[in-house]
């Protein structure tokens, strides 16, 4: 995806980083462990997330926060990552009445540039994570300070 001019894509001469990408409904229930792409980016101040790879690469230094809001039919479990190890996780599992439940998981982090953060999914017959027009899963950061 190209960035969009205007849409606060390249780099903020301020250090303002903060991102903000939500799942595609054509993204729901993924097959694979890994890296969970948020194709659907709402902003990009400070360009370091990628919808292509669904990774933010840190730009500047500083403590970061993080928050995934996923919604769940089923089971969920996914985790943020920095740098290959897990931060935070969460599960959640809305069986044995199957239905529609939002889990979140958030946490702050020291990064420096480029220091990579994404969100993770693991575990067989956990990956029952969706969006649809009235349920979003949502990934979102910024610096603070």
């Amino acid at each position: 995806m190209a960035d969009v001019p205007g849409r606060g894509d390249s780099v903020s001469p301020s250090g303002t980083v903060a991102f903000t990408a939500k799942l595609n409904i054509s993204d729901s229930y993924p097959c694979h462990s890994g890296v969970l792409k948020f194709a659907t980016v709402l902003l990009n101040e400070g360009g370091g997330y990628s919808p292509s790879t669904g990774i933010f690469t840190c730009t500047e230094d500083g403590f970061y926060h993080f928050t995934v809001n996923a919604s769940v039919y089923g089971r969920g479990q996914c985790g943020l990552f920095k740098n290959g190890e897990k931060v935070v996780s969460l599960y959640h599992t809305s069986l044995p009445d199957k239905c529609s439940q939002v889990a979140s998981v958030s946490c702050v982090v020291k990064l420096r540039k480029g220091d990579e953060v994404w969100v993770n999914l693991w575990g067989p017959g956990r990956n029952d994570i969706f969006a649809t027009e009235d349920n979003d899963t949502v990934f979102s950061g910024f610096r603070l300070g």
